[in-house]
């Protein structure tokens, strides 16, 4: 008998692992039919004895038995069949093997007995359906053949001790395994947030830089050394709009977004003086209708087509008209501009509630005719040092409303400076503003006290109904006329809060005795520049009638007398918990007085003055009576009361001395300073900045608690700090430079002395030393 053909690999273990058959005497299956029936016929064994064979030519280890289907052995063995040369060896075999088959298919089947030390559950002997192979082959494989794929699996070596790895499942890729793969990071912001979300987080952009601004200045972190840095330039409101210009330069998305409209209901470019014209038209056209507010203060080089393209982008079309949104206008400071662009913006804003245009020579009496034409709501105007306009063009724009049956909405008017002011122009302003709180006529040349008595009396025939306020009648006696005149006087009770009647050279203290009783809610008068006309009458007659006052101008008043002084001075709180608005007098909100050249006032009065006016913060009495217990007084009293920014002022006045500065120290300072970049230039003390040297010799400047001392000697110490910081300066710039001109011949000279840029004793070879490298230009 003999044995069937060898395995074409041997397992690892096949020369000490002896393997027994038993086959049937007339077998003459080869080894393809015993493999594919090892298994399936080891359950059912055959009645027909068997007749145990030894392999006499080789071994055969447990791991040599294969696991895998006879279809794919014999498309295996096909596929030799075709690629083996036909030589005599091999077709000798050939012959031999086929006749041994057909003698296999006469004697029956052939079972192979496993050596009984292995285990029928070993993985290596396990036969798997040829249905479950291609079954699990094709679901990991899809488009994969059958053949293809079982002659793929035949390729695996019969010596692993599993029948299946999982690397037969893993399709292959013609991907590059060295590729990175991408990462694709989804856009929330862009692509899930609605607009008006994305709109709300770049407005709220620049209110988180003005809160951190107010959270750094409360914290005390903010210095006078960082306000006066590049860095504390740009900081608040501002800050966070340059903040939102870079952010336009993030993609073309962001640029939309930040140009919005909906994020610039305000153009408040004042602290952009510099912006270019192209940025202006950029920002109105993308502001479009949603801009209510436009203000372009200091923009010295605007031009005027550039304010009429700005006034066209502005505008919203209608089948009526096209107009503009906007509510306020300041235009100060734009002296380029001509009075067609400035008419042509007004005409277009009906809306108009706020119009700032001082000291522009485009302002003329027609802006006025303008103004009451098209800007009928217009309640706060400012058309202060226009030098083309005159008191004409305010008589008209009142006259206008009064011919129209109405009044004027004006709450402020400022006209400082206006030119040709008669009693008629302050009659007829008068009537047409009964709403009017604050007025502004300093710096009028021509204003008689008799312009401001037309300016609150009444005409006797007049309609009380037609003037928008209350009426009083007044004796002689109290509109300080003679006490024989039995005539009663009308006035009109007007709202004026805020009066400034500063050097009107032609009034005197009568225009005050015309404002008493009309005045009752005044609480700033200005009345500074007079000179000796101010006398004590007018006064007095006019704080007794005002008892809300908190700011009084006397300046160079030098004829006023103690008598205004007690007007003002309201009587010592015998209760404590008394409430003074109750029954309010004239002073108890008093905070700040200017009696400067008052040289007929005590220093008693002050000294009243000063302990029963408990809000008093600011008292200017220079070149005037005032001596060192005043001055002590109000500082003792600004301290214990926890005043802040407390100022009194007392310069040329001879009682105060250097010894009294020195001895108080601890409680002044010289100057009021204030932490900006704007007041870099004034070098304010900070004792922040820990400047030892210089505080020793000074005070801080920045401390609110402090009391402001204006005097001689207090301007000392301003020069004797600048005089320590130059110092400092000079000492700091000693040691961090190399020495003196000429140092030691060790060492090397300077660069600028003769033959400086050589080492001593160095020939014309040698190289030159590393600290000579500052020698000539460098490319940085």
């Amino acid at each position: 008998m003999w044995s069937p053909p060898r395995s074409p690999v041997a397992g690892p273990s096949h020369q000490n692992s002896p393997t027994y058959t038993t086959t049937s005497p007339a077998s003459s299956d080869g080894h393809c039919a015993s493999i594919d029936n090892e298994v399936n016929t080891s359950t059912d064994v055959p009645d027909d004895p068997f007749v145990l064979k030894r392999m006499p030519s080789r071994r055969r280890s447990l791991s040599n038995l294969s696991p895998f289907t006879t279809k794919s052995q014999s498309m295996l063995r096909a596929k030799m069949k075709w690629n083996l040369p036909r030589i005599q060896s091999n077709l000798s075999r050939a012959l031999l093997f086929s006749k041994q088959r057909a003698q296999a298919k006469e004697q029956g089947p052939t079972v192979d007995l496993i050596d009984p030390v292995v285990s029928l559950f070993d993985p290596s002997v396990l036969q798997y359906p040829n249905d479950a192979l291609q079954k699990a082959h094709l679901d990991g494989l899809p488009g994969k053949s059958s053949d293809q794929l079982l002659v793929r699996t035949k390729a695996r070596s019969k010596s692993l001790p599993q029948p299946l790895s999982a690397l037969d499942y893993v399709p292959t890729s013609s991907l590059d395994i060295y590729e990175p793969i991408p990462l694709i990071i989804k856009n929330y912001f862009d692509d899930e947030l609605p607009k008006e979300l994305r709109l709300r987080i770049f407005k709220s952009l620049i209110d988180l830089h003005e809160s951190d601004f107010q959270r750094l200045v409360a914290s005390g972190k903010w210095t006078m050394a960082k306000a006066s840095s590049s860095k504390g330039q740009w900081v608040g409101r501002e800050r966070g709009m340059r903040e939102l210009f870079k952010l336009s330069r993030v993609s073309k998305s962001w640029q939309r977004l930040v140009f919005d409209g909906q994020l610039w209901t305000s153009l408040d470019l004042q602290a952009f003086p510099a912006l270019s014209e192209s940025a202006l038209l950029h920002l109105s056209e993308s502001g479009c209708s949603f801009v209510r507010s436009l203000d372009l203060a200091g923009h010295v080089q605007l031009r005027s087509n550039v304010l009429m393209n700005i006034t066209h982008h502005l505008c919203i079309s209608s089948q009526i008209m096209t107009r503009t949104q906007l509510t306020s206008i300041n235009l100060q400071g734009c002296s380029s501009l001509t009075t067609r662009s400035l008419h042509h913006l007004l005409v277009l804003s009906e809306s108009l509630q706020t119009l700032n245009v001082k000291g522009l020579n485009a302002v003329t009496n027609v802006t006025c005719d303008i103004l009451s034409a098209h800007c009928p709501l217009v309640t706060n105007l400012n058309m202060s040092r226009c030098p083309n306009m005159d008191a004409e063009g305010i008589q008209c724009l009142a006259s206008a409303a009064l011919l129209q049956g109405s009044h004027l909405k004006l709450k402020t008017l400022r006209v400082s400076g206006l030119k040709n002011i008669s009693d008629g122009m302050m009659a007829v302003l008068g009537k047409a503003t009964p709403f009017l709180e604050v007025l502004d006529l300093s710096y009028a040349r021509q204003l008689h006290n008799s312009a401001i008595e037309a300016f609150v009396s009444c005409e006797p025939g007049e309609k009380i109904e037609d003037l928008g306020t209350r009426v009083i009648s007044i004796t002689a006696r109290e509109a300080g006329r003679e006490t024989g005149n039995r005539d009663r006087y009308i006035r009109r009770v007007t709202r004026l809060r805020h009066i400034n009647l500063s050097y009107c050279i032609l009034l005197t203290d009568m225009a005050c005795s015309n404002l008493a009783y009309c005045v009752p809610r005044l609480e700033f008068f200005e009345m500074a520049g007079i000179g000796a006309d101010l006398k004590d009458d007018g006064l007095i007659r006019l704080f007794r009638t005002t008892p809300y006052m908190r700011r009084i101008d006397l300046e160079d008043a030098s004829d006023i007398t103690d008598g205004v002084i007690g007007a003002i001075t309201p009587a010592a709180l015998t209760h404590p918990s008394r409430d003074p608005k109750a029954n309010p007098q004239t002073g108890h909100a008093l905070e700040c007085l200017v009696i400067s050249h008052a040289n007929h006032v005590t220093e008693d009065a002050l000294t009243t003055l000063i302990q029963n006016c408990p809000r008093l913060t600011c008292l200017e009495g220079d070149n005037s009576r005032m001596n060192a217990s005043v001055l002590r007084e109000f500082v003792q009293l600004s301290r214990e009361r926890n005043l802040s920014n407390a100022k009194i002022v007392a310069v040329d006045c001879r009682d105060i001395s250097d010894s009294l500065i020195k001895e108080l120290s601890n409680s002044i300072r010289p100057r009021m300073g204030w932490r900006s970049y704007a007041a870099r230039k004034l070098a304010y003390l900070d004792a922040r900045d820990d400047h030892v040297e210089e505080l020793k010799v000074g005070q801080d400047e920045c401390d609110e608690k402090r009391v402001v001392v204006k005097s001689f000697y207090t301007w000392q110490i301003v020069d004797s700090v600048r005089t320590a910081r130059e110092k400092r300066r000079r000492s700091t710039k000693r040691v961090n430079s190399d020495g003196s001109d000429c140092e030691d011949s060790s060492w090397r000279t300077r660069w600028w002395s003769p033959s400086g840029r050589r080492l001593p004793n160095s020939g014309r070879d040698t190289p030159q030393s590393p600290s000579d490298s500052n020698d000539g230009c460098q490319v940085m």
